[in-house]
């Protein structure tokens, strides 16, 4: 059953027709599921009630997966989903205008491994650190220690002598893309889904698997094996693994 969140919170899973990299994306197969929105809005179901998941999208098709999981849907107008003619900014605030919840999650189809668990911790989360604490929004990332370079040298360590081992470089956070949670009046106001001082809430390796090209959507279908063997999928570990 899903959990009653006593925040007045929304899920916004926003998906579109287009894609630049990948062809018909969103429909890709993965898991279990016909399609990574479907194997998406399975995960969402277990943690939130889908009423209150907003598939939001210009595309008919994709409303009707919607439909199918109970989820809501929100009909995106089409200047906000062709391309990237419009500015991130608009699709931002275009789709959250129109979606009159307190709080808004931002949720990608493209990390289809972050687990239920994950977005259940992250909720709660973000009801403790904003909500009640002083934070003013909350960003899914990995925390990675390794050696980074940009073209004019070495960024994060001494590329020389006095080489450093990577458990003792500074401790960096990578954006997932997975998940983007804040107040609806600061996204309005700031036009952006993450304010000045963000609760970094670090996941498991698995959920940074973004899929851009399509190498990564073949890693996350292989990976995908990890997440099932080790029952990623259920919102509760099974009982031999609390033992």
């Amino acid at each position: 059953m899903p959990i009653e969140f006593p925040d007045d919170l929304a899920v916004v899973v926003p998906v579109r027709r287009g894609s630049s990299r990948i062809s018909e994306k969103c429909l890709l197969p993965f898991g279990d599921q016909p399609t990574l929105i479907d194997w998406k809005l399975s995960q969402l179901v277990k943690v939130i009630a889908p009423k209150t998941i907003y598939v939001s999208s210009e595309d008919e098709e994709f409303l009707v997966i919607a439909d199918r999981w109970g989820a809501s849907r929100h009909k995106r107008a089409n200047a906000l989903s062709v391309g990237h003619d419009a500015p991130f900014r608009d699709v931002i605030t275009g789709i959250v205008s129109e979606i009159e919840h307190d709080h808004i999650a931002w949720v990608t189809v493209v990390c289809p491994l972050m687990t239920p668990r994950e977005y259940r911790d992250a909720f709660a989360a973000y009801r403790a650190q904003v909500i009640s604490g002083d934070k003013d929004s909350l960003l899914g990332v990995n925390r990675i220690q390794d050696y980074f370079w940009s073209a004019t040298g070495a960024l994060n360590y001494s590329a020389d002598r006095n080489h450093t081992v990577s458990q003792d470089l500074p401790e960096w956070f990578k954006v997932t893309n997975s998940l983007y949670m804040a107040p609806r009046d600061s996204i309005l106001e700031r036009e952006y889904f993450l304010g000045d001082n963000p609760a970094l809430f670090d996941l498991a390796r698995l959920a940074g698997i973004d899929i851009d090209y399509i190498e990564d959507y073949r890693i996350a279908r292989a990976l995908y094996e990890v997440y099932r063997e080790d029952n990623l999928g259920d919102l509760d570990p099974p009982l031999d693994a609390a033992a």
